[in-house]
């Protein structure tokens, strides 16, 4: 016990210093969150890590249960007013001592404060709860991930726990019938979620284009790189499955004199819902396309994919990348890819568990720099460098087509 005692006064210092330290990075920011769960797991008893970690399913179910009920949109309009329970039970025709009990669980989770007996109040962390980062992302985490995870250790026994390679064949398939893309368009209220999800899961994090210098990088040409004439300006960037157009519209932002095409690529169904109006912005063009057929758009300064190879195992991965990597020019042409870039010891929770989410949905996977690596090469690629701020975290793969 002593000696645990003695971790956490060390993490409980670091922890300190830390948080007093000025201008704290990214990376700053990462180890701080890890210091966190360090001295949460120091502190407790083995009995009380596992019971924390058993009730996480019941702890979801209460937080999409008060979504259900409109108990944040609530809070968060009254702001500093105190709202009883019987106002926020009222307007769904909710029980109040059932009401009650949810409420503990959410109080007890940060996501609002309790005013008094049966009075709660919004702090912080409410408004996200509100917002379509929030509520996209929780109904999607809930209502379509939530069932392949609980069925996961059924499946994986039927298959003797061999590691799956086939999006046909997932604990996502075996819980619902159907692969995840095709559940999706057979449900538009969950593929409505789920883009709203993607459209906004980046919000509050720094963007490729944060940790990857545009600037420097992208807005040259080597000596016999070409003009396309009949393509008129030179493309700069392909978003390729970028969704709706979100990435392509801040990197707009961030970079107005941009000079070169900037080209939405996704779906039919998702681009004809892009984030801008094509005739107001003509500098971002929408263009519907299937990123497992041959690309369309050829020499390409840069072809960009964000958290796509995830989606997929290694076969699938390396069609997309074959078909990118033939429109590729060389010695102009880079591939970014904006994913995780896992360590090969001591994996933070989120993307090994995210890993294992992608593992259950799609029988895809965060991979590591020696697993990028040989997807890579196999597709005729080599990465030039990876830029990261936080190691094991996300980051942006620049590669290019192998001499």
């Amino acid at each position: 016990m002593k000696s645990h005692q003695g971790d956490a006064l060390l993490l409980l210092d670091s922890i300190k210093q830390s948080l007093t330290a000025p201008h704290s990075t990214s990376a700053d920011h990462a180890q701080i969150l890890a210091d966190i769960s360090r001295l949460q797991l120091a502190v407790e008893t083995p009995l009380e890590t596992i019971y924390r970690i058993g009730h996480q399913t019941w702890q979801n179910a209460c937080v999409r249960i008060a979504l259900e009920l409109g108990v944040f949109d609530t809070l968060h309009a009254k702001d500093a007013d105190s709202v009883g329970v019987q106002e926020l039970a009222s307007a769904p025709g909710a029980d109040t001592v059932f009401l009650v009990r949810v409420m503990r669980v959410v109080v007890a989770l940060g996501l609002c404060d309790e005013a008094g007996l049966n009075e709660y109040n919004a702090n912080p962390k409410t408004k996200i709860m509100t917002t379509p980062q929030g509520i996209s992302s929780f109904k999607s985490w809930f209502d379509i991930f939530t069932p392949a995870a609980v069925k996961l250790p059924e499946y994986m026994r039927s298959q003797n726990y061999q590691n799956p390679t086939q999006s046909t064949n997932s604990a996502f398939v075996y819980a619902t019938g159907s692969e995840f893309w095709d559940f999706l368009n057979k449900t538009p209220i969950q593929s409505h979620h789920f883009n709203d999800f993607m459209a906004t899961r980046r919000q509050g994090k720094p963007s490729w284009y944060d940790i990857y210098p545009v600037d420097q990088e992208l807005l040259f040409s080597c000596s016999n790189a070409e003009t396309n004439p009949e393509e008129g300006r030179d493309v700069l960037l392909v978003d390729v499955g970028g969704n709706r157009g979100h990435d392509l519209v801040k990197l707009k932002t961030k970079y107005p004199k941009l000079d070169g095409r900037l080209i939405l690529q996704d779906l039919p169904d998702v681009v004809a819902h892009a984030s801008f109006d094509p005739e107001d912005d003509k500098a971002i063009e929408a263009m519907p396309h299937d990123f497992f057929q041959p690309q369309p758009v050829r020499h390409a300064r840069a072809y960009h994919f964000r958290a796509i190879f995830h989606d997929w195992p290694d076969d699938s991965c390396r069609r997309i990348l074959s078909h990118t990597a033939a429109a590729m020019k060389p010695c102009y042409s880079k591939l970014l890819i904006s994913e995780f870039v896992l360590p090969d010891a001591a994996t933070a929770l989120f993307p090994a568990t995210l890993d294992i989410q992608m593992m259950g949905l799609h029988a895809g996977m965060e991979r590591s720099e020696k697993q990028w690596q040989i997807l890579l090469d196999s597709a005729g690629l080599e990465i030039v460098k990876i830029w990261q701020e936080v190691k094991g975290g996300e980051a942006v793969i620049e590669a290019v087509l192998k001499n």
